[in-house]
């Protein structure tokens, strides 16, 4: 969890021109703080998520790739609240109910030590493919492989661990069509569109974001398709009429999220 350890992130979204593009692409994607890079179909055609450490600040961090990039504006679409972040597919394509007690946040500064941070940075990399994969991380950082269970449930309970899970590649699994989508939603509507949607099977993602009169989109969903797209289908049964579907036209960079980089 980010936050927990100091670390503050949010999702931009630059508008570049064609001429700018690759040296903007090639800008972007060398930050170590960007984890997520996408093309998409829209004016503002950089999707991007940049989290930086604590020593860090993430808006002169933005401003700096928004100036090296030759960007003409940006939007800076900070999470206001979390109501769905569960990559889980289902493979029958039925709606599922969204367990909200998976979902913490971790709003709660936590004060790390360097012992904390060991373990963020080991923990973080992909595990070794061998038959007992921990004990081979503990002796990296010299320690019991006991410690790393240990540690590991102790961030479970006081909100820095969110998961720790195997991660799928959803084209493989079928999934090909890739869409965010940005609704504009009454304030009164808020938290009965935020649940609406969550429960969704194919929305992964689902958050309230900060909006602007120029940008008036405030709710944010990852829809993940098979074959046709349904988003159609979805604002006739919640009952919005203004939405934005922005589809991946390209995907420019996805890598583990890294704290506490360098």
């Amino acid at each position: 969890n980010p936050s927990f350890f100091g670390h503050t992130s949010s999702l931009f979204a630059f508008k570049v021109s064609e001429v700018n593009l690759s040296q903007a692409i090639e800008v972007i994607n060398s930050h170590p703080g960007v984890s997520h890079n996408y093309l998409r179909n829209h004016e503002f055609n950089l999707w991007f998520i940049l989290v930086v450490p604590p020593y860090k600040n993430l808006l002169e961090e933005a401003e700096e790739l928004f100036i090296k990039s030759r960007a003409k504006d940006y939007l800076y679409l900070p999470i206001v609240k979390v109501f769905k972040i569960a990559a889980i597919f289902n493979l029958e394509d039925q709606n599922s109910e969204v367990n909200s007690e998976e979902i913490h946040q971790g709003e709660n500064f936590y004060n790390f030590t360097e012992r904390d941070i060991k373990f963020v940075k080991i923990l973080q990399t992909p595990l070794p493919l061998v038959s007992e994969p921990f004990k081979e991380l503990a002796k990296l950082i010299s320690c019991k492989e006991e410690e790393i269970f240990e540690w590991l449930l102790r961030m479970k309970e006081k909100g820095g661990l969110r998961r720790y899970a195997g991660l799928f590649k959803h084209q493989r699994l079928g999934f090909k069509k890739n869409v965010m989508v940005a609704w504009k939603v009454n304030e009164e509507r808020l938290e009965e569109i935020g649940k609406a949607l969550s429960k969704y099977s194919f929305i992964t993602h689902c958050y309230l974001r900060k909006s602007y009169p120029h940008w008036p989109y405030n709710i944010y969903t990852m829809c993940h398709f098979k074959e046709r797209e349904k988003i159609e289908e979805i604002a006739q049964e919640i009952g919005i009429k203004d939405y934005l579907p922005l589809e991946t036209v390209k995907e420019l960079k996805k890598i583990r999220l890294q704290l506490f980089y360098n």
